[in-house]
């Protein structure tokens, strides 16, 4: 296992990628870029493989062909530890410790810089007030988890992520059930940290949000890359007709020139 410096850029880049799940072959020769310092969203129909390719990256599923690699570093040869402080994962619905308050849960994300003789430091007070800052959570540090509300309880699991300090994350659907006033706060948050210079990966469900926010889209087909790009290349009535089967138009958004979906419903 190899260790690299945690001061590069955050670049994933992805060639050949196959991955199988039971006789499903879930992933299928993908090739991608992501690139460092922006956000890209992972879209596409519920089992196309956008959490599959997700997981892949974050090294909880094995490749069966193809690798993965971080700024140019082969993702199989890192250690646990040196993964671990390039890439911070925040998974689909985590589970909720119980009785667990907020500061403690914000702490476990600096295990990956601890090893068996470091003891805690100022330097991991400082990274966990960052995160609790960025993510405006320092008012629940006292608070336990569970007496949140579910967006509080989902800016929460970003500060951990974010204490972890790598320049890359991680996350698989961060506003599901979440209402839409906290979808919009939790990706303006995570556009504020991609134009900080965090590179994110993220799944999503929601294309009018990945075409808000995002600033690359990368659309999925069974277990394919079927187009990637900005939104405005990739939110065409064309590829969403192909791809989700949906009739739809595109306009533009009169502030931000953003593409807005529109589905076409019957009279």
């Amino acid at each position: 296992m190899v260790e690299i410096a945690p001061d590069k850029p955050g670049r994933i880049t992805v060639r050949g990628l196959g991955v199988r799940r039971g006789e499903t072959q879930a992933l299928r020769g993908v090739d991608l870029d992501i690139v460092p310092g922006a956000m890209t969203a992972l879209v596409g129909r519920n089992g196309c493989g956008k959490s599959t390719l997700l997981k892949t990256i974050a090294r909880i599923l094995r490749p069966e062909t193809g690798e993965i690699e971080v700024d140019g570093t082969t993702l199989a040869r890192l250690s646990p530890r040196a993964a671990a402080q390039r890439m911070a994962l925040l998974p689909q619905s985590p589970i909720l410790p119980e009785g667990m308050r907020v500061r403690d849960l914000v702490a476990q994300g600096r295990h990956p810089h601890r090893g068996l003789v470091r003891h805690w430091s100022p330097e991991d007070d400082a990274a966990i007030d960052a995160a609790m800052a960025a993510t405006d959570t320092v008012q629940f540090a006292d608070r336990r988890l569970e007496a949140l509300s579910g967006g509080q309880r989902q800016r929460c699991w970003i500060a951990m992520t974010l204490a972890q300090d790598t320049p890359i994350l991680l996350l698989d659907e961060p506003t599901t059930y979440l209402d839409l006033s906290v979808q919009l706060e939790i990706m303006g948050l995570l556009a504020r940290l991609a134009r900080k210079g965090r590179t994110i990966l993220v799944v999503l469900h929601e294309l009018n949000l990945a075409a808000a926010f995002a600033d690359r889209i990368v659309m999925m087909r069974d277990g394919q890359i079927d187009a990637e790009g900005p939104p405005s290349e990739v939110l065409t009535a064309p590829l969403l007709q192909r791809v989700f089967g949906l009739d739809a138009r595109i306009i533009a958004d009169p502030d931000t020139g953003r593409p807005v979906c529109l589905p076409r419903t019957a009279a």
